[in-house]
């Protein structure tokens, strides 16, 4: 280049060099911003499913105490008797003796 002076052109070439030089450097805090951003969204995400998990959790174990706390008497009384493994042999006894 006629008529620039040699130390601008020196000057405008250092400054190529370098912005070549940087930009795998760049490239790579780029892509590690990415890795982090991603790992940070996962964790992000693992954390939601787990929370909703627990509310679900929770909501069941009401419905299942709130079920056996509210049990009436009658109700209370069969589940006693069906669980004693005697009544329960004579109950399939006479079920099957009907079904005959």
């Amino acid at each position: 280049m006629p008529g620039v002076p040699d130390d601008i052109r020196e000057a405008v070439a250092i400054a190529n060099l370098k912005s070549i030089a940087e930009q795998p450097a760049m490239l790579s805090n780029l892509a590690y911003a990415n890795l982090i951003s991603n790992v940070n969204l996962s964790q992000q995400n693992a954390l939601s499913n787990q929370h909703a998990m627990n509310q679900l959790t929770v909501s069941v174990t009401s419905k299942a105490v709130n079920k056996i706390s509210n049990l009436s008497s009658l109700e209370a009384a069969s589940l006693t008797t069906l669980l004693t493994a005697k009544e329960l042999a004579e109950q399939i006894a006479q079920t099957k003796s009907v079904t005959k």
